[in-house]
């Protein structure tokens, strides 16, 4: 994409519209992802056609990018739907929740264990929305209110983006850019990474139990900060497709033996929780159990734990064969189906290079398809062990396609959305703008900021730091400031910026049942994701300032 447009302010203002317009009305005004959504895309379409000179053409060609993007997405999120509903039928959410608790009574970390813990560890291996989709119904399991179960992945997995999926997204940005200093720019990285892990752990004790939960998480917190964001720092510069799985992977085994340390083998502390609602939850399973005995379904068994993790054993299992061997791996991603698109380029002069395959689609590969085979074998080994009925799969698979329907409305606005503003070169005046008004230092401290503004367009760290590498090593040899501080600024803010993203917003709230929640979890996490920023930021500066010879020293 061509990047020596002129920018205006106006022009600015005019390319913000759609994301402002989104989030006043998912944020201000509340109102559901499925019904802002579209009002995004209509004006982003309007400034494209008009002050941006795209042609319908572009417009059309980037939204059947953006539909066919949405559908890798939604082939997450249903599946997902699926295995929480089936798991949900036959009772096995009570079966772990029951389990759990007989090995350490201790919500504070059943919360941090699962949403933090488990989410990187799962982000390690694969990504794509997989480990919202999979933690968040665990922690339903485990009595955490649904919006909160949400909320607390979002936080707890966005440390691991830049070098989990075995480093794709770091990967990524070092192909699109001439990285100097590879090894400096990673542990750069892993230093700002490692602050917004330890800011994740803290802020989950934080919503948990406010003061008292990070008193009673300390130990937890600072022991799995330091494996996660110390492995990560020494593994980063040496081996990267191992920085992120490798310490998420040891830091699940810490978590198990500190359930038994005098830390947290008693109940938690924190007598009221907002991310907990134990007697709602137990009211309403009395409620259902009413219900099922009303309509007969009262011969169900009660199921075991091995049981009732037998489905996610299962999803581990297929992902750690598939992704971690490479001749599997390679043998089953060969099959691939892509779309073929032309060059693009509008009147200003913004160039969408041409691709034989645009986002090339691996079925045997993706997560979505690791989750529909967890969730058939879970309706099989269920209705063999007769905790769910036959007859109760219809219902099952109303209620999923019905629950994932907004989602699914909203997915095909917004990803649309991204790829007409990016198209168009909305999203490139934007990413200009902010690097026009700073210079120097100022730009080093921002630079994170504009990976976060790409995560929240794409959902994604890797598409943010191909869409905005080049232009920020272009930006750092034009102000003379440290390459390597720039695009560790770039991949880690980025990775924080998935935290908020719409997309993963709307998979998490989709594989918990959730409808019209969109904003409120924006607004409770976005506090997260501007303090990791201005971390990121912050790391990056010192950087510049103490360490490369300053802003105008060597953009090395």
């Amino acid at each position: 994409m061509k990047e020596s447009i002129d920018v205006s302010f106006w022009l600015w203002i005019v390319a913000a519209a759609p994301l402002a317009a989104i989030l006043i009305l998912l944020v201000g005004l509340r109102w559901k992802a499925a019904t802002a959504a579209p009002v995004g895309y209509f004006i982003a379409t309007i400034a494209a056609l008009t002050l941006f000179q795209a042609s319908p053409r572009i417009i059309a060609l980037q939204t059947v990018k953006g539909v066919w993007d949405a559908i890798f997405i939604l082939y997450v999120i249903v599946p997902a739907l699926l295995l929480y509903q089936v798991s949900k039928e036959a009772g096995a959410f009570q079966a772990l929740r029951r389990g759990i608790e007989a090995y350490t009574p201790n919500d504070l970390l059943h919360v941090l264990a699962f949403g933090w813990v488990f989410a990187s560890f799962l982000q390690g291996i694969t990504g794509f929305g997989a480990p919202i989709a999979v933690t968040a119904p665990l922690l339903v399991a485990v009595g955490v209110v649904p919006v909160w179960a949400v909320i607390i992945p979002l936080i707890g997995h966005a440390w691991a983006n830049t070098f989990g999926t075995l480093a794709v997204a770091w990967n990524g940005l070092q192909l699109v850019t001439e990285m100097q200093s590879p090894a400096t720019t990673a542990i750069i990285a892993a230093v700002m990474l490692l602050l917004a892990n330890l800011l994740a752990g803290l802020t989950i004790a934080w919503l948990f139990g406010k003061g008292r939960g990070i008193r009673e998480g300390l130990p937890v917190v600072l022991i799995i900060a330091a494996v996660h964001g110390v492995g990560q720092l020494i593994l980063a510069p040496l081996v990267p497709e191992l920085a992120g799985f490798l310490p998420a992977t040891i830091a699940v085994g810490v978590v198990i033996m500190l359930g038994r340390s005098r830390w947290y083998r008693n109940p938690t502390g924190v007598e009221t929780s907002r991310v907990m609602q134990k007697g709602e939850l137990q009211q309403q399973r009395g409620e259902d159990r009413k219900k099922e005995r009303e309509e007969g379904g009262s011969e169900q068994k009660e199921i075991s734990l091995p049981l009732a993790l037998s489905p996610y054993l299962v999803l581990i299992a297929l992902i750690v064969l598939v992704l971690l061997i490479p001749p599997v791996k390679d043998a089953l991603s060969a099959f691939q189906i892509g779309l073929s698109f032309p060059e693009l380029e509008t009147g200003r002069g913004v160039v969408t290079e041409a691709a034989d395959a645009y986002s090339a689609f691996s079925p045997l590969t993706h997560p979505g398809t690791f989750l529909l085979l967890s969730a058939i074998f879970a309706f099989v080994a269920f209705r063999r062990a007769g905790t769910i009925d036959r007859g109760r799969m219809d219902e099952v698979l109303i209620r999923t396609i019905r629950t994932s329907i907004p989602s699914a409305v909203a997915l095909f606005a917004l990803v649309p959305l991204a790829k007409v503003m990016e198209g168009s070169g909305q999203t490139l005046e934007l990413a200009l703008g902010i690097a026009g008004v700073a210079t120097g230092t100022v730009y080093a401290f921002v630079a994170p900021l504009i990976g976060a503004v790409g995560s929240f367009m794409t959902s994604s760290n890797l598409s943010s730091n191909i869409l905005f590498g080049p232009l920020q090593e272009r930006t750092a040899a034009a102000l003379g400031v440290a390459q390597a501080a720039i695009l560790a600024g770039q991949t880690a803010g980025a990775a924080v910026g998935n935290s908020i993203a719409p997309s993963n917003v709307l998979l998490g709230i989709g594989s918990v049942g959730l409808t019209g929640k969109t904003g409120e979890v924006i607004r409770r996490t976005i506090i997260y994701m501007l303090v990791g920023v201005l971390l990121a930021g912050a790391v990056s500066l010192l950087y510049v300032l103490f360490l490369s010879g300053g802003a105008g020293g060597p953009a090395q």
